[in-house]
């Protein structure tokens, strides 16, 4: 019964690593058919990566453990009119190959009861599942793939707000850190009705009225955010530390 015990634990293992490594590959080939160029992906500590979007393909150990659970994206070379729709589409597509990728395994299961078969099959369509449905649920700051795709599609605020997101995410990659964040973006942000974007996005304000020497506005926006940290979670308190 032991080794039995010990042998789902493996399998379960091994079968998230599967998994986890399908889901991404979804996003990054998404972004790769539609002339995006692959950035990173990261499944467990070992990452596939660019330090640039001019720079080779490389192999590395991931640092931070907060993205052991899987990151992987193709990114534009501009921002342009079209990008959010083809974002919309990248987000669908990671949920979408773990839900294939999880039937495969249930057919297979179904065929030949084999269980390791049976623990793929059902932890990558419960992966699937999750991210796919749109729920409060957020990993870090943003929330699960399905619930940013209808964020996009609804229009108005959240899409305005994710495409401030994506943009300034963007704008950073390929030029690095901003000096001052783009004004109009921030200001979707700190109009969120949403605290952990808010939050993130009076962070950014401060770091623009820090670059101006504007004391008075640091001020304002430093009571501000400290009136809020009890809405935000601790991840998102400590990625926004104010200097």
């Amino acid at each position: 019964m032991g080794m039995f015990i010990l042998k789902l634990i493996g399998y379960a293992i091994i079968a998230y690593f599967m998994s986890t490594a399908i889901h991404e590959l979804g996003h990054v080939i998404c972004g790769l058919l539609n002339h995006w160029k692959f950035f990173v992906l990261v499944v467990g500590p070992f990452k596939l990566y660019r330090k640039n979007l001019n720079d080779k393909i490389r192999f590395g150990i991931e640092k931070n453990p907060t993205f052991w659970g899987g990151y992987g994206g193709a990114v534009p070379e501009k921002f342009d009119d079209n990008v959010m729709k083809i974002f919309s589409r990248v987000l669908l597509a990671g949920p979408i190959a773990s839900i294939v990728f999880g039937i495969v395994f249930i057919t297979i299961l179904i065929l030949t009861g084999n269980d390791f078969a049976m623990m793929v099959g059902f932890i990558a369509l419960s992966e699937g599942v999750m991210c796919i449905l749109p729920m409060k649920l957020q990993t870090g700051m943003l929330y699960n793939d399905g619930t940013r795709y209808l964020r996009i599609h609804r229009g108005g605020q959240t899409a305005d707000e994710e495409k401030a997101m994506y943009s300034m995410s963007l704008d950073n990659l390929l030029n690095g850190q901003a000096e001052i964040y783009d004004e109009e973006m921030v200001e979707i942000l700190c109009r969120s009705e949403d605290a952990s974007y808010k939050y993130y996005g009076l962070y950014l304000l401060y770091h623009n009225a820090e670059e101006r020497k504007d004391e008075a506005e640091m001020d304002r926006i430093r009571r501000e955010m400290s009136e809020m940290k009890t809405k935000v979670s601790s991840y998102i308190v400590k990625s926004c530390v104010l200097d």
